[in-house]
């Protein structure tokens, strides 16, 4: 069920972009393009996960270097384009945050994850990952911002703080399988393989994308 839950986050994850890009009037073009970089995305980490590249637990961390650093690049570059400023003009503000309440979902499967003997404790809550409490402000945030009890101000300090809590979670894992060698190997094999590897491919990077989405937004409108 963990591994069934990772994989249908990432479709809701995947569609949750329809509506974004819908809000362009060259919509269909856009959504796409989209399509086919996402599959090109997906097709890398296929091809990653399957040559042993990433199979390597020494330094540099690897899952970093070729899948973290590279989705921070694109979601940087992606909504710095022209097309997304008509976009983040026309999308609720409160969009880009409620949707990080996805972020409890992914807890709940990472700790599914680790009961199953999967990841290790130190990237649950129970551990130094403290993501979900992102998830759940995100809910209540969205709801102050939409009753206009939280400002601009405000709500770049929540993204701001989100990201930090954030780059504190992904440290969790890189140190668990390259610093402190807390896992066997036949578990780090595992967070390289599908479907777990969507977790650093797929659902952290829309967990950036939208944070980044979210500022630019707030920069926009100002």
């Amino acid at each position: 069920m963990v591994a069934i839950g990772f994989c249908l986050l990432s479709v809701v994850m995947f569609c949750s972009m329809f509506y974004v890009l819908g809000q362009s009037v060259d919509q269909k073009r856009l959504i796409r393009n989209y399509v086919l970089y996402f599959a090109t995305w997906l097709g890398y980490i296929f091809v990653l996960s399957n040559t042993g590249l990433l199979d390597v637990f020494g330094l540099p961390p690897r899952v970093p270097l070729f899948i973290i650093v590279p989705s921070i690049i694109i979601c940087i570059v992606v909504t710095g384009r022209p097309a997304f400023k008509e976009i983040m003009a026309k999308l609720p503000v409160t969009f880009a945050v409620y949707i990080q309440s996805f972020r409890i979902l992914v807890e709940m499967l990472i700790y599914g994850a680790f009961v199953n003997g999967i990841f290790p404790q130190a990237v649950t809550f129970e551990g130094t990952n403290f993501d979900i409490l992102v998830g759940l402000s995100a809910l209540v945030v969205g709801f102050l911002v939409q009753r206009h009890l939280i400002d601009k101000k405000g709500l770049l300090v929540w993204n701001i703080v989100s990201l930090c809590i954030l780059t504190l979670t992904g440290y969790s894992f890189i140190s668990s399988y390259y610093f402190y060698n807390t896992v066997n190997l036949e578990q780090a094999l595992r967070f390289v393989r599908f479907p777990y590897l969507l977790l650093p491919a797929v659902l952290l990077p829309f967990a950036i994308f939208y944070h980044t989405l979210s500022i630019r937004q707030l920069m926009l409108k100002n």
